[in-house]
Formats: C-alpha cells, sequence, structure tokens
C-alpha cells in the first residue's frame, strides 16, 4: 500500500518575525500566502526554516559577507528591503482597487443608461472603452440570479402576464413575479421573464413557452396562488387558454381578468353616445389630419385668441385614459373652434360646424365630458405598481355605489354631479335624460357582470385591513378556508387571539405589507398565510402594460436589431426595484490592466 500523501496544508506551520533578520525573508498579508525573498524577490513553497535558510546559503553569500547578521550595516539593509518590498505591493493593491473602483463606476452607469432605456452606444457619453453590452448582460444576470434566490424561498408568488408585438411585429409576452422578500421582509413586483413567441399565438402556444421556462427555471407551479391577464381568449379560453392549462397544474390557481381592463370595458359608449363621440373624432381629425396648412392656421388663430390650449388632442383607442382626455380639452375651447370653423368656407367645414351648434349633440358631449371625468379618475386610481388587490376591489365598489347617485342625479335633473350639463344651461329634453340614465344604469349592469370573479376575495378585504375588527364568525372565514386550503376553526381562534395580542396593537398604524410581513409573528400560522397570500395577489397587468411601454422605447426604429436576449436584459434593468451589489460584481470581473 502507498504511504499517505502528506498534507502540508494541515500543519498549520507559522512564519516566525526573526526569519526576517537571518534570512531575509517576509511573508505577505494575505490569505495563503508563501514567504518571499526580500533580496531576489524569489518565493519557497512552504513556510519553513529549513527551505528559507537553504535558499539564503545558496543564493545570498555574499550578501551574509557584505553584512553580517547582528551588524547596524545589515539592519539598515533589512528596513531599505522591507520598504521597498511595501511599496511596490501597495502600488499593486492601488491599481487593483482603481480597476475595480473603474469597474464599478461604469456599471453604476450602464444601469442607468438602461433605467432610462438609452441605446448601449449611449455609454460612449462618459468615455467607456468596454462594451456596454456586456456590461447590461452581467447586471441582468445578477438581478435574475439574485430573483430566482429570493424566489425560491417566498412562501407563495402571483404571475401577471400580457402579451404585445415589439417595432419589428415580433410578439412578446411580458410575466412579472409578486412575492415576499423573506430577507427583507418586503413585497417585491419583478420581471420575471420576457419571452419571444414565434409562430402562432395559440392558447396552447403561449403555454407551451410558459411552461418550459417554468420547468427549466425549477419554479414550483404549487407556489403559485394566482394568476392576472388581460382577458384575451388564447389566455382564458375554457378549453385551451393558458389559465386552464396552468390550473390543470394547480387545481387551487386563483385567475382574474385584469381590473383595469375591465372596468375600461364597462365604459364603452353604444348607439347615441357611441355617434356623437364618432363624429366629434372626425371634426378633431379633419383640424388636425384634413390638411397640414390648415392645422398650422387653427394652431396661430388659437394664439391669437390667447386660448388656455394650442392644439385639440386626437384620440386613440389604445389608450384607456384617451376619450375623456380628448372631450375635456375640446370642451375647454369649443367657441374658438367654432369661430375658426365658421370661417373656413369649405363643405366639411360646415358640416362640423352644424355638428358643433347643435343643442343636443353638445348636451351629450357635456355629459360625456363629466361622466368620463369619473370613469378616468377611477381608472387612474387603478393604476399604479404594489397596488394591493385588496384596494382595487374596494376602489371599484367604491364607484358602483357611486353610479346610484349619478344615477338619480340625473333622472331628478338635478345635475349636481354634472356641472358641465348644469353650466351648458340648454333644455333638456325627456329623451335626452333618458338616453343619459340607460347609460348610467347599463354601465352599474356592466360593472355587477364583469366584477363578479372579485365577490370571494372582496370579503376577505376586511381582515387584510383591519384584522383587529372583523368578525370571526362571519363567513369570511368559510371563504378563506376554502380558497386557501386553510383550517376554519385554528384560522378562528388565531384571530382571536391576534385580537388580543396587545404587542401588535402598537403597529395599526404602519402599512398593511409591512404590519403582517414584519410584525405579525409566525405563531399565527393560518392567519399569516391567508394575509400574505392576499398580499401577493396581482389585481391587474399594469406592471405588462409599462413594460410595454418601456420595450416600445427601448426596441424603436433606430434599434429594431436588439436581440430578444439584449431586450429582456434591459428590461429587466428598467422593471427592477432593487440595485445589485456594484462592488461584488467589480471585484469579479476580470481588471485587464494596462501595460
Amino acid at each position: 500500500m502507498d504511504p499517505k500523501k502528506r498534507k502540508v496544508d494541515s500543519e498549520n506551520r507559522r512564519f516566525l518575525a526573526e526569519w526576517t533578520e537571518e534570512y531575509c525573508f517576509t511573508l505577505p498579508d494575505r490569505p495563503q500566502a508563501v514567504p518571499v525573498c526580500l533580496i531576489c524577490n524569489k518565493t519557497v513553497a512552504i513556510v519553513k526554516s529549513g527551505n528559507l535558510k537553504r535558499h539564503y546559503e545558496t543564493t545570498h553569500q555574499q550578501f551574509h559577507k557584505n553584512f553580517p547578521l547582528g551588524s547596524k550595516a545589515r539592519k539598515e539593509k533589512h528596513q531599505a528591503y522591507l520598504s521597498s518590498y511595501k511599496k511596490s505591493t501597495k502600488l499593486l493593491v492601488r491599481c487593483m482597487s482603481e480597476q475595480e473602483k473603474s469597474t464599478e463606476a461604469a456599471l453604476r452607469v450602464c444601469w442607468t443608461l438602461n433605467k432610462h432605456q438609452k441605446p448601449f452606444s449611449d455609454s460612449e457619453i462618459v468615455k467607456e472603452s468596454r462594451s456596454n453590452t456586456r456590461r447590461t448582460e452581467i447586471l441582468a444576470a445578477d438581478i435574475k440570479n439574485t430573483l430566482f434566490e429570493l424566489l425560491q424561498k417566498a412562501p407563495c408568488y402571483a404571475i401577471a402576464l400580457d402579451e404585445s408585438c415589439d417595432i419589428v411585429d415580433d410578439e412578446q409576452m411580458s410575466i412579472f413575479v409578486r412575492f415576499l422578500d423573506i430577507e427583507c421582509q418586503i413585497f417585491r413586483e419583478e420581471l420575471l421573464a420576457v419571452l419571444p413567441l414565434k409562430g402562432n399565438t395559440r392558447g396552447e402556444d403561449l403555454f407551451k413557452v410558459i411552461d418550459e421556462f417554468i420547468t427549466k427555471s425549477n419554479i414550483s407551479y404549487d407556489k403559485m396562488v394566482s394568476l392576472s391577464t388581460d382577458g384575451a381568449p388564447a389566455m382564458i379560453s375554457k378549453e385551451k387558454g393558458v389559465v386552464k392549462r396552468i390550473r390543470d397544474k394547480n387545481l387551487g390557481l386563483i385567475s382574474y381578468q385584469c381590473i383595469i381592463h375591465q372596468a375600461a370595458l364597462c365604459g364603452k359608449l353604444s348607439a347615441t353616445l357611441k355617434e356623437v363621440m364618432e363624429s366629434l373624432v372626425k371634426l378633431i381629425n379633419f383640424k388636425r389630419s384634413h390638411s397640414a396648412l390648415q392645422h398650422r392656421y387653427f394652431k396661430e388663430f388659437l394664439s391669437e385668441c390667447d386660448s388656455a390650449y394650442s392644439d385639440l388632442l386626437q384620440h386613440n383607442n389604445v389608450r384607456w385614459l384617451s376619450k375623456g382626455q380628448v372631450i375635456e380639452r375640446f370642451w375647454l375651447i369649443k367657441e374658438h373652434v367654432t369661430s375658426f370653423l365658421q370661417n373656413l368656407d369649405t363643405q366639411g367645414a360646415r358640416k362640423h360646424f352644424e355638428f358643433i351648434k347643435n343643442k343636443r349633440n353638445m348636451l351629450i358631449v357635456a355629459f360625456l365630458k363629466d361622466i368620463l371625468k369619473y370613469l378616468n379618475a377611477l381608472n387612474t386610481e387603478l393604476q399604479g405598481n404594489g397596488k394591493l388587490i385588496c384596494d382595487l376591489i374596494q376602489s371599484v365598489s367604491a364607484f358602483r355605489r357611486k353610479l346610484d347617485i349619478f344615477e338619480k342625479d340625473i333622472a331628478r335633473q338635478e345635475f349636481i354631479r354634472f356641472p358641465t350639463i348644469l353650466e351648458y344651461k340648454k333644455e333638456n329634453s325627456v329623451e335626452d335624460i333618458a338616453v343619459f340614465v340607460k347609460f348610467l344604469a347599463d354601465l352599474k349592469n356592466e360593472f355587477a357582470t364583469r366584477f363578479q370573479d372579485f365577490a370571494e376575495v372582496s370579503k376577505l378585504s376586511p381582515f387584510l385591513k383591519s384584522p383587529f375588527e372583523v368578525d370571526v364568525a362571519a363567513e369570511w372565514t368559510d371563504v378563506a378556508a376554502k380558497l386557501f386550503n386553510l383550517s376554519k376553526p385554528s384560522l378562528q381562534m388565531e384571530i382571536i387571539d391576534l385580537q388580543e395580542d396587545l404587542s401588535l396593537q402598537m403597529y395599526k398604524t404602519v402599512s398593511t405589507e409591512e404590519f403582517w410581513a414584519k410584525h405579525v409573528p409566525e405563531k399565527y400560522e393560518n392567519c399569516k398565510k391567508l394575509a400574505i397570500n392576499l398580499a401577493t395577489m396581482f389585481g391587474s397587468t399594469y406592471v405588462c402594460e409599462t413594460s410595454f411601454s418601456k420595450m416600445h422605447l427601448l426596441k424603436n426604429k433606430y434599434r429594431s436589431r436588439l436581440t430578444d436576449a439584449h431586450l429582456e436584459d434591459t428590461l429587466r434593468i428598467c422593471c427592477s426595484s432593487r440595485e445589485p451589489n456594484y462592488k461584488k460584481l467589480a471585484q469579479d470581473c476580470r481588471c485587464s490592466f494596462s501595460h
């Protein structure tokens, strides 16, 4: 049998100070360092006096004769050697530090450029020689790896997904994830992936791409608590839709169509209101797009009249707030528009002039201005990152109750909540009032029908927002037990204990997320699980919509060749709620020295 190999590292050898005087060696102050000769800068492999002595006697005999041991000249020479060695090593360390600082600064610049959707080539602004593309890849990889690590530790997560075409008509699916960051004890919304879709975009095609990504990323379907989509047929189809196929993987999955999309669909116009709106849009297009010369004259005319605005707004069906903003602008400069049309001697101008002078048309426009203003206010309230689903449901519920007041206000012709109609001061026919009342009644029915899916979750909102005031015997505990697979008796007992826990009363003023994530102890297991699941759920696909806005800025006609991988990297940086550890990344980068 071969003898065991000797392990020098396990012998724990120490460098003795007197060896510097005797053999002219020193030991650098860094891990796993080996002795260095001060005279010739050569090293020996092992911290052992015999090795140092052998090198000294065989290589530096002349030094021993010129500077005898114990002499003053030898001590001075040692000090000179040590000083020279320390100066050279300090220079090397400083060079390393400067390189790391340079890399760190470059990474910070790259992060800022990507946050503002700037091209990779803009790194030349700060005269960087390294590739901004490579730094973007490093930053995005760090964000992605950290995200996946945090996601593995999270108790549950929710998904919001939507799809849109980029500048070259490539379909891109944006997937966002919301979860509790266990390390920081805060809820995060992060871009999970941007998946390019090649070929068909049917439900089975979308699911295949999603499933491949989730499987490859080692993400568990079982921890997915909810899924929010835009409500497209490919997403919600009962047979082959994405939601149905993901629910096959997780039977307890809760899925919703985006609250903002549903609220926008509720406000669609029909019949007489739609006809008037279309006529108004044609009038605006006539002003802005019929003739460039005419458009310039119109703007000059508004300027001469000291108008509040210099132009009309064009309608865009894709934008949520478009109809209301278009009518708001038109109404504020209506008199100037009328005067300009009156001065034009064309058939088109006369037609639009007759539209404006029609009292019934303007009464409908006045009604639309007021009601769309309310709808736009609701839409704006629903938008934003980090919104709890309970807060979104609360906003919709409040608006539904307001519709009852609006309907009575119109029916009684009081117009207290419709100041534009009141200001118009024209005769209101019974027929016109009937049109407005019918629209409001239809609007109420649309909201009631479309938001049925949120009825169960709305019953849980009081628990999440005000756990100290809820009734433990009420119906909501049955809903909680069914939706999140909880023990109803245990949940009820925990709620009573929580309500009597005086140590938690002092945290009533903190935010809902902070209260449940940071202050409620683990002994309230069922309560905390229920609260975290509710706080994790997406109520809308707003984050996906904002990512598409950024995508269209990033991949524009000047950067149409941006690859799918680089598009995802830049979007990941744009949408990230946390910054990477620049110092660690700079240290990990291999710094190249110039000679």
